[in-house]
């Protein structure tokens, strides 16, 4: 007598009860993967810099009068690198990374700022390759974890929980290296993996119209008081919201992978970025845009703006989805200090809002954090309003400056209501915080108030502190040292004189002026 398949079928359940089904496709992206995980790693612990090199092997910022300053860039440099790490064993990761000892984890957002002020130090560590062992981690369908444990490699979260992905913004961390470095290679490996993550985001992320949802944990801004408590969690929940930032994030993404493309000389995945990108930056100023706030808002089930004004709606500005107009409003609400102008900068709730904590912010209640004022100036300067980004950089970044002098250390997030470290329930926040934190004083204070913007072709100084200040031993990608000086005037309407060496030959622009840079120094290589 022949055996029945479905005799057999009942008795492989039976005997393995709690096996999941697989039940994904695989992206034809990523047949050949660039990132595979290891048991081998591919950096090690010999590959962790050696302390002096966070001091000889790294840019040096001078500016006259603010010595707090000056030592607040070293001491970043310092923590970021006693927090480099090697691969655990059994973790699958191939790089060495920065762990911030924070759940026993990496996080997207967090390795991904970290490479925004990395990329200046890359003469002592590639920050940039850490962002291979979320790659290496990606599933076969393209679905990347949030949080990684630094021990197994896994997940902290099923993937359809809403709080599994979040922080999508790999392919902005990836494009400013690829700006300093040149490299190309590096940007046609990492696309197949970016764009099959903004893939499968689309596809288990979305409403019907295409905004994005995901939860507190998921976007990083854990507590923003955006959606009904007495239904949901606003930690852990979606609320049934279309978010604002996700939305704009993927929008960002979008675009970012369209240059990505472009640079690598990539077809796949063109138009449908294109399409996605113009179709919801013409939704969110048609539904998200609240005129009477002069914000854009989250949308609740029913279509209609939640009241709740949060930084998220800043996104806008680096996303491109603000026109001029509108950006301005924007900054209208970013200086306003009945809302965001705060103590440290801009708080994450407005502190008109009825749960908004004056108490150090209890995290996103109106907590000021440095990443989101990176954000914020990089958005400011993107819609041509650079002196008010570093109107706002120098406000934050002399804030955090006054919290080191007076506690020696950098913190997770700081205070709307003084020029103090931030507060959770009462306790306070997390301090060595470089991490994240770092994009204040060591990007927001060469990029917005000293303004120097470098990339591997060119380098563009804005010169308007009147003070002498500069970089020297600035490296870019390619190993290119580069020295920038500007003496001190008397006024800042004064034409400043710089001073500029450089190993190689490098257009230098100084207010937008060509600039006669020095014979190539043998002693810079």
């Amino acid at each position: 007598m022949g055996t029945n398949p479905r005799d057999t079928i009942v008795e492989d359940v039976v005997r393995a009860p709690y096996e999941h089904h697989r039940t994904w496709a695989d992206s034809p992206l990523l047949k050949d993967r660039a990132f595979a995980r290891r048991d081998v790693p591919l950096d090690r612990t010999e590959d962790i810099p050696p302390p002096e090199a966070w001091h000889d092997a790294v840019p040096e910022v001078f500016w006259d009068g603010h010595p707090d300053e000056v030592a607040a860039w070293r001491r970043a440099w310092e923590i970021v690198g006693s927090k480099v790490r090697a691969p655990e064993p059994g973790s699958g990761f191939s790089r060495n990374y920065v762990f911030t000892k924070f759940s026993g984890a990496v996080f997207v957002w967090g390795c991904c700022f970290i490479t925004m002020f990395g990329k200046y130090g890359t003469g002592a560590f590639p920050f940039i390759r850490s962002l291979e062992n979320f790659y290496g981690a990606q599933d076969s369908d393209g679905f990347i974890p949030r949080e990684l444990d630094i021990r197994n490699g896994l997940s902290a979260f099923e993937r359809d929980d809403p709080s599994s992905v979040g922080g999508d913004i790999f392919a902005w961390a990836e494009w400013q290296w690829y700006r300093l470095s040149g490299d190309k290679a590096r940007l046609a490996a990492v696309y197949p993996h970016l764009l099959a993550y903004h893939r499968w985001i689309r596809k288990h992320r979305t409403w019907k119209d295409g905004t994005y949802f995901s939860s507190g944990w998921g976007c990083g801004m854990d507590n923003i008081p955006r959606m009904d408590s007495t239904l949901y969690n606003e930690c852990f929940d979606h609320g049934h919201l279309s978010f604002v930032d996700v939305t704009f994030q993927q929008i960002l993404d979008a675009r970012l992978l369209l240059r990505i493309a472009e640079a690598a000389g990539i077809e796949t995945g063109r138009a449908e970025l294109a399409e996605e990108a113009e179709r919801l930056t013409r939704l969110a100023n048609e539904r998200m845009w609240d005129e009477e706030a002069g914000l854009y808002k989250d949308l609740d089930r029913d279509g209609n703006r939640v009241a709740c004004q949060h930084v998220g709606s800043f996104w806008a500005l680096l996303a491109g989805v603000a026109p001029p107009d509108r950006a301005r409003r924007l900054l209208a609400a970013l200086e306003d200090p009945r809302r965001f102008r705060s103590a440290c900068g801009t708080a994450s709730t407005s502190m008109d809002d009825p749960k908004f904590d004056p108490d150090g912010g209890c995290y996103w209640r109106g907590g000021v954090w440095c990443m989101m004022e990176y954000m914020i100036a990089e958005g400011l300067a993107a819609c041509g309003l650079a002196d008010a980004a570093h109107r706002l950089a120098r406000r934050h970044v002399e804030a955090v400056t006054e919290v080191f002098r007076k506690t020696g250390t950098f913190w997770e997030s700081y205070s709307p209501s003084a020029v103090e470290p931030g507060r959770i329930w009462g306790q306070l926040v997390r301090n060595e915080f470089v991490g994240f934190s770092g994009v204040a004083p060591i990007a927001l204070l060469l990029e917005h108030v000293l303004g120097i913007r470098a990339t591997v072709d060119r380098i563009d100084w804005t010169v308007r502190l009147p003070e002498a200040h500069g970089v020297r031993s600035l490296r870019l990608g390619d190993g290119t040292l580069v020295d920038l000086e500007c003496a001190a005037r008397a006024t800042p309407d004064e034409p400043p004189r710089v001073t500029i060496r450089s190993s190689r030959p490098i257009p230098v622009f100084v207010n937008g002026v060509p600039a006669s840079v020095g014979t190539p120094d043998p002693q810079r290589h």
